[in-house]
């Protein structure tokens, strides 16, 4: 596997350990399985790391059929899961630090303030200012559903991307994971893979970019145009909400393109304006 995803330039025998990384599955509120691609792509790797919105703690046991698993937990858990998961990991390997971390905001009005500010840049500094807190050239994150690589203030930033929706209205187009080749002198390589196909994946370029731009090649929505009108009205309803998670299964899995007003209806009733 270490020759399927490294580049010509770089040596097996460059490459001191490998780690499987990946984050946002979110099961099985949000997505019911692990990828059966899973095995094959982490197959040679010495550890994984789950970078939070685990969802139920079986994910965790299924991943260490593979490997060792370390996680943390993100914003979006079931109530247990938590207790269960530290908030940051410092993980160390082959005398290269690593801070595992979601990247959430603890006060949810610390969350919802930071999301006024579209620019990507200012995010990745402050992920980045975690890392050099505590001595760690490498963070990998979650939170976004974007998959990504930068280097911000010396410290190597990267996000594998998600396999499940950040919300009830949207779907996650493009399902990710990444690995991190930890090489001689202290380097780093990573790549992402879409494990649908199993390709290579080339993250964008998102430092000079709004946090929507470089959101949009990975989420799309769920609703039809009729529906994302009405949107503003439902989000916040709890009975409607609860008819969302009803019917949003049958798009994030089930082949269905839209979820249409009349699918609304249907459950909710003739109450949409």
């Amino acid at each position: 596997m270490l020759t399927t995803y490294l580049p010509p330039h770089i040596s097996p025998d460059q490459v001191q350990a490998c780690l499987g990384l990946l984050s946002d599955t979110h099961m099985p509120s949000r997505w019911p399985r692990l990828h059966d691609t899973l095995s094959h792509i982490f197959a040679d790797v010495d550890l994984i790391l789950h970078a939070g919105d685990v969802g139920e703690l079986w994910v965790l046991d299924e991943l260490s059929r593979i490997a060792p698993v370390v996680a943390v937990h993100g914003n979006d858990e079931p109530a247990d899961t938590p207790q269960m998961l530290p908030e940051k990991e410092i993980v160390t390997v082959a005398g290269q630090r690593i801070l595992l971390w979601h990247g959430h905001y603890t006060d949810r009005v610390d969350e919802l303030e930071s999301r006024r500010t579209q620019t990507m840049l200012p995010k990745l500094e402050r992920i980045a200012r975690h890392g050099q807190r505590v001595g760690a050239k490498f963070v990998h994150f979650g939170h976004w559903h974007i998959p990504l690589i930068c280097e911000i203030e010396g410290v190597t930033l990267v996000n594998a991307g998600a396999f499940a929706s950040g919300n009830l209205t949207t779907r996650q187009l493009i399902q990710t994971v990444a690995l991190l080749f930890v090489l001689e002198n202290g380097r780093f390589h990573i790549t992402h893979i879409d494990v649908n196909s199993q390709e290579l994946h080339q993250p964008q370029d998102v430092v000079a970019l709004d946090f929507l731009t470089a959101l949009r090649p990975y989420t799309g929505s769920i609703l039809s145009p009729e529906l994302q009108a009405l949107a503003p009205q439902f989000q916040h309803n709890p009975e409607t909400i609860k008819v969302m998670w009803q019917l949003a299964p049958s798009c994030w899995w089930g082949g269905k393109e839209m979820i249409t007003r009349e699918d609304v209806e249907k459950e909710y009733g003739d109450n949409l304006k």
